[in-house]
């Protein structure tokens, strides 16, 4: 009876430690299938689910307290071209907070979003878009969507000023991206506004093949 009570315990206190090198083996798993290999220099790419972001080679590091799930929808159209003269008019008005989001919307196809603001809660959302209204600075017919948690990651700088070279460097490439700052001396450069990694898939692509490093982050 002693030996079979001995063996149980024994059983009974090894099950935690190979719990731990399973979890240890799953996360180093999807820490090395998330992050790519040697980012280029400013890219600042992060595992998904890390509070702690970190921008490689710029030694920048924070910790998001905020976060911005809210967008303000001012047009659309299935033809890049018209998006961009949109959004160039856009920008006379409401300067560099306007952006473009290439979005799979699914059956419908591939739409090209004029996109205003990052908002921390709808009512802030709300009370802006009802300002731009009044003023005539948008249509009528603007609104402001359901949840957008996601944007596609660019980079991170220690300026506002180095993120909008950045910004003004892309657009001369056909990307219209936005700015958020995360704190004083952390700027991120974000592309899009989406509600999941399917809708942002084909704007993924198109920056991969600008030879850039986009990823999917909480904006």
């Amino acid at each position: 009876m002693k030996r079979v009570l001995l063996v149980c315990a024994l059983f009974l206190a090894a099950i935690p430690a190979w719990a731990d090198w399973g979890l240890s083996n799953v996360v180093r798993k999807e820490i090395h299938r998330t992050v790519p290999a040697s980012p280029p220099q400013g890219m600042g790419v992060q595992t998904a689910d890390d509070p702690a972001q970190a921008a490689q080679g710029q030694g920048l590091l924070y910790t998001k307290t905020t976060h911005y799930p809210y967008t303000i929808h001012i047009a659309s159209s299935k033809d890049a071209g018209q998006a961009h003269r949109l959004s160039e008019l856009t920008r006379k008005k409401l300067a560099e907070m306007v952006f473009i989001t290439k979005i799979n919307l699914g059956a419908p196809g591939i739409w090209y979003r004029i996109d205003y603001g990052a908002f921390s809660n709808i009512k802030d959302a709300v009370l802006k878009l009802q300002e731009l209204k009044g003023k005539g600075i948008v249509a009528k017919d603007a609104f402001v969507g359901g949840t957008v948690p996601y944007a596609i990651e660019l980079g991170l700088y220690k300026s506002r000023e180095d993120a909008l070279t950045a910004a003004g460097s892309l657009s001369r490439k056909g990307v219209v991206p936005y700015v958020v700052k995360e704190k004083e001396d952390l700027y991120r450069l974000l592309s899009g506004a989406y509600p999941d990694e399917k809708s942002a898939a084909p704007a993924l692509s198109d920056l991969m093949a600008l030879n850039l490093q986009p990823a999917l982050k909480k904006r």
